[in-house]
């Protein structure tokens, strides 16, 4: 650690030397983000001195104590690890369900951006799942109906009651989910709004599904699982992070005003 070496070589480190002990360790998690210069700048010294002092405590230099610090803190911040898990029927699906949401923490923040704003800024969104997607895709469209207007959801009849659609114009946004097995009719309404100009953004796990070539945006989720059944439990999370993603672009007015009609209509149990 940053702190041992520093208290190990004491007796060799200069005033200067010090003074950069003493500002590195003040600032040790600044430092993955610091260049040398800019620590040097702070302190009044050259950039040299911040390169002979990580020399001194038996790096190769600035860059590798840097490396050190970011282990350091990757270890202080990691979760403990979980205990062994038994041989029990549900041992399995609870790896995988482990897994799966990992998966999703890999997701680059830009893309969650992108896909939140998308539905922040659209006119209506509507939502659409079938078959075993149907459950996720109310969900979404649940959670995104407390935050924000005009969300409307689908479902597999969309395609044989067209007045349904009747509503669809410019601004819109489809929102479709869709997991193995791929339905056919989710994949219907995906064409009929594109066709329309409406953008899809494409909620789906790591196959191929039709819809993927013609939409704007791809979010995928593992609904791996142990046997037929698929997992929910990523898309279920993913869909309360864009809802969360939603309330950063237009804030909690709807929110906290559904909050307020709940309880003048004694609508919860205090």
């Amino acid at each position: 650690m940053l702190a041992d070496r520093i208290s190990e070589r004491t007796g060799e480190l200069s005033k200067t030397d010090r003074r950069i002990a003493e500002h590195l360790l003040r600032h040790r998690d600044e430092l993955p983000f610091l260049r040398a210069a800019e620590i040097a700048e702070r302190l009044g010294i050259s950039a040299a001195s911040i390169t002979r002092f990580a020399q001194r405590l038996g790096f190769d230099g600035y860059p590798r104590l840097q490396d050190s610090v970011r282990h350091e803190l990757r270890t202080a911040l990691a979760p403990p690890a979980l205990p062994a898990q038994g041989e029990g029927r549900f041992g399995r699906l609870w790896d995988r369900e482990l897994k799966n949401v990992e998966e999703l923490r890999r997701l680059p923040e830009d893309l969650l951006d992108g896909a939140a704003r998308m539905i922040a800024e659209a006119r209506t969104v509507w939502v659409v799942g079938g078959r075993a997607s149907q459950p996720p895709a109310g969900i979404l469209a649940y959670l995104l109906n407390q935050v924000r207007d005009r969300v409307r959801q689908l479902d597999s009849t969309a395609l044989h009651e067209p007045e349904a659609l009747l509503d669809v114009g410019p601004g819109d946004l489809l929102v479709a989910l869709t997991f193995r097995r791929y339905s056919l009719s989710t994949a219907g309404v995906g064409q009929l709004f594109a066709a329309r100009e409406v953008p899809v953004l494409l909620i789906t796990d790591d196959g191929n599904p039709s819809l993927a070539a013609i939409a704007k945006l791809v979010l995928r989720a593992s609904g791996k699982a142990p046997g037929a059944l698929p997992s929910m439990t990523a898309v279920s999370s993913l869909s309360l992070a864009l809802t969360l993603g939603v309330v950063g672009y237009r804030g909690t007015d709807r929110l906290d005003a559904g909050e307020e009609l709940g309880r003048a209509l004694h609508a919860f149990e205090d």
